[in-house]
């Protein structure tokens, strides 16, 4: 199984480093060839877009460095306040190299236009590993609706605290009222040279016309409250989106907690563990 191949790489360089007993702050896991949705945020809320100028270069600095480090962009929703993209890296370090380079061309953007100095982002991106198929779908229909829940909420969806106002000109009623995400392309209205469409959109129908048709019902349906939920808990915590199986996999390879742990005193380990720290 690829993926198991790509992980264990992954881990061993890892273990045989260094950093393993210098750095109190572990990697993130990073799986070539695996959707990862990753959110960027601003310093407090701070907002990262002033115009249309401002979305324009943060599509263009995205397209650039996608393209430079060899990731795939499958989808993306620019927030007042956030940026969120689904994303598919060549290899381990592809994912992290385009992130950092976004941010600091972003900010030396911002900062010059805006004469202003210092950051603007809140810390690191956030990231979680995505399962194709069906969590692969709910995080794209969950990264559509953010603009709408964000402009009725007027707060940073993934921070109950936030002051930070996710509107965008107005309270949007649907999806497709919202320019600066990949939904329009998805269901036929804009083609968007950003995207790459991920094999799960491929996979719902045999012609461009029954693929929109159906990822439009799709977001249509929606997701529950409880997905939503989950969804932002896994992105806060860096938490895997999948079901039990593919979760199981990844954390028998990994050696350390990848998903949320259930309420209550934790089973006695047969064998001491050998990390035990969570993915941020």
């Amino acid at each position: 199984m690829q993926l198991g191949l790509d992980l264990q790489k992954f881990i061993n360089e890892y273990i045989h480093s260094k950093k393993v007993v210098t750095l109190a702050r572990l990697p993130r896991l990073i799986i070539p060839s695996q959707a990862h949705y990753v959110v960027l945020g601003g310093n407090a809320g701070a907002h990262l877009f002033q115009d249309r100028a401002d979305f324009e270069r943060m599509f263009n600095i995205i397209y650039e460095q996608a393209v430079r480090e060899d990731v795939l962009v499958h989808a993306y929703s620019l927030l007042t306040s956030q940026v969120h993209l689904m994303l598919t890296p060549k290899t381990s370090e592809s994912l992290s190299k385009m992130m950092q380079s976004l941010g600091r061309t972003y900010v030396r953007y911002f900062n010059n236009r805006y004469d202003r100095t210092g950051t603007l982002w809140a810390g690191r991106y956030k990231s979680s590993i995505v399962e194709s198929g069906e969590w692969l779908k709910k995080c794209l229909i969950y990264m559509d609706y953010l603009p709408v829940r964000s402009s009725e909420l007027l707060e940073d969806p993934l921070n109950a605290h936030s002051e930070a106002s996710g509107k965008a000109g107005g309270t949007l009623h649907a999806p497709r009222d919202y320019e600066w995400s990949s939904h329009l392309h998805y269901i036929g209205l804009r083609n968007d040279a950003l995207v790459t469409a991920h094999a799960d959109i491929w996979n719902l129908g045999n012609t461009p016309f029954a693929r929109e048709e159906q990822y439009a019902q799709l977001v249509v349906r929606g997701i529950s409250v409880a997905e939503i939920q989950h969804i932002e808990q896994s992105l806060r915590g860096g938490w895997i989106l999948g079901n039990h199986t593919f979760i199981e996999h990844i954390q028998r390879l990994a050696h350390r907690r990848v998903a949320k742990a259930k309420p209550g005193r934790p089973a006695k380990p047969a064998v001491a563990p050998t990390g035990g720290a969570r993915i941020s």
